[in-house]
């Protein structure tokens, strides 16, 4: 996503051909401003710089490189001084001189995007009190920054307390990383990159077509990523959306023209050849993005249908009883807003949903919301989780952990190894998080997996009832998040089998560590009850 966001356009603003020489000509600039168009601002910076050489003080060449810096990876800093150079030279906006509303507005974004929200909220204000109202459009993107800033500045007032930690070289690259899906117990990441992989790509702008990566964790670090291989990559676009606890489902996009949602199975040792998922999930417009429930029988995706409340919203769908997706859900206005929001994550509780949204309380492109279900099953406003986790860039794919503990997370942000990188987050342990995994296996005595199992805990001390919990069909798996510090009574009632009690005890939280804190019970052998 390009950070400009420009307001009226490239500018295409030609000089004319000055006698003196004092200013670049019209051949010149154009295969300047052409690269531009393609988005290919690496090279028209190079143009710039070449140029400059014979016209340093220019003030296009200064306008048109900061606007190159803003787009370029690790340079928004940069683009200060040329943005203010070119500010300097065109001054406030008048009728005959748009090159000052592409100044100021772009010195603006620069200042935000390093996170001087005081400095680019005057400047937007100026702008606003100074561009003509009858510009609508240049309008409301400066209110739209202007509500960034603001936001910004309070949110940074409170940070959130967390520890974030870069997963290294094994997973990131100087190119992008995103959209990362993690099993339930943390020992399989996949990914998207748009790095060089196994199959030549041809490039674009020097990247390369986006392929899906995994890697393993094994003996406290992460195996060098290789591609999830052919029957899921492909020549064209092919990205990670959900990944099931057991880490044997896979839900992935693709753009093909159109952009639908498909489903991969790993069998026998390998992944099937995706499945696009039917009507109504995929529809004759673009769905982007979709979560699965830790039963896999509701899922939430990002669809960009023309129903919705703005750009793309998100849906929710739950399963028939005969297996097939019933009538597609738009979430309310707590969620969805007039501007885009992306890569939902359904809670493994099912009952806070995390999703990006350039709208709501956002501080600058997508950050990142949580919303909670109400006594009513109904989802709440949606609350920005915090700086800076959140950032001014884009921050999307947020996917928690089992126990909600830690957050694997995509972002752009200073000091990763280019573009955007993966990240873990993992939260104090005073925080409210203070939750565990715990899980095992069900049998029948001839040892098929008990799908048909209901699993009642329950508090020991008090009888107080904290949930039901199914295993999943086809590995009689279950998986419980519970409070730490309490000892339970689980129930486990199964039609035509004798009832099973057993007590857990649950330590404190202090007692866990990453990637080690789920709680893996003894598999349990159903018996028939006499008849």
């Amino acid at each position: 996503m390009n950070k400009n966001l420009l307001i009226i356009g490239l500018c295409c603003f030609l000089f004319i051909i000055d006698a003196s020489g004092k200013k670049p000509r019209k051949k010149d600039i154009v295969p300047i401003e052409n690269q531009m168009l393609m988005d290919n601002y690496q090279k028209a910076s190079e143009l710039i710089i070449q140029l400059q050489k014979r016209y340093p003080d220019d003030p296009y060449l200064h306008l048109m490189q900061g606007i190159c810096f803003l787009n370029i990876d690790g340079k928004t800093k940069d683009a200060i001084k040329p943005l203010s150079l070119a500010k300097e030279h065109y001054g406030i906006y008048s009728k005959k001189n748009d090159k000052a509303i592409e100044a100021n507005y772009h010195l603006g974004l620069a200042y935000h995007l390093n996170h001087d929200f005081d400095k680019a909220k005057q400047l937007f204000e100026v702008l606003q009190d100074t561009v003509p109202s009858k510009r609508k459009n240049i309008h409301k993107q400066l209110q739209q920054y202007i509500n960034y800033c603001n936001n910004a500045i309070l949110l940074k007032k409170n940070p959130v307390d967390f520890r974030i930690t870069n997963l290294g070289q094994a997973v990131n690259t100087e190119y992008d990383e995103h959209s990362p899906v993690i099993s339930g117990n943390e020992d399989l990441l996949l990914f998207t990159s748009n790095k060089h992989g196994a199959n030549k790509r041809s490039k674009t702008d020097g990247l390369y077509t986006e392929d899906i990566y995994f890697t393993k964790w094994r003996e406290g670090a992460w195996l060098p990523s290789v591609s999830v291989g052919e029957s899921i990559n492909t020549d064209g676009y092919d990205a990670t959306c959900s990944l099931s606890s057991d880490g044997k489902t896979l839900i992935i996009y693709r753009n093909n023209g159109n952009g639908d949602l498909y489903l991969s199975q790993y069998k026998d040792d390998k992944w099937t050849n995706p499945e696009k998922l039917p009507k109504p999930i995929n529809s004759s417009f673009e769905e982007s993005h979709a979560s699965l429930s830790l039963d896999g029988n509701t899922i939430v995706f990002t669809s960009h249908r023309p129903d919705g409340t703005g750009a793309k919203d998100i849906y929710m769908s739950n399963k028939l009883p005969d297996g097939k997706w019933g009538k597609v859900i738009l979430l309310n206005k707590n969620i969805n807003t007039e501007l885009n929001e992306e890569s939902p994550f359904l809670s493994y509780d099912g009952q806070t949903l995390y999703f990006a949204s350039e709208g709501h309380s956002s501080m600058g492109g997508y950050d990142i919301f949580k919303s909670e279900k109400d006594g009513n099953g109904q989802w709440r406003k949606a609350v920005n989780i915090g700086y800076p986790i959140n950032t001014p860039g884009d921050d999307l794919f947020y996917i928690p952990t089992l126990d909600g503990q830690r957050v694997y997370f995509a972002s752009e942000r200073s000091g990763g190894y280019g573009r955007s990188d993966i990240y873990i987050i993992e939260f104090p342990v005073s925080d409210e998080r203070s939750l565990a995994v715990v899980s095992g296996y069900l049998f029948t005595e001839d040892g098929m997996p008990s799908g048909e199992s209901v699993i009642s805990v329950t508090t020991t001390k008090s009888g107080e009832k904290i949930g039901d919990y199914k295993p999943q069909t086809n590995t009689g798996k279950y998986t419980m998040i519970l409070a730490t510090g309490v000892n339970y009574t689980m129930t486990i009632n199964t039609p035509g089998m004798i009832s099973i009690s057993k007590e857990i005890e649950i330590p404190y939280r202090s007692d866990y560590n990453t990637r080690e804190s789920a709680t893996y019970l003894d598999p349990m052998v159903l018996k028939k009850a006499d008849h």
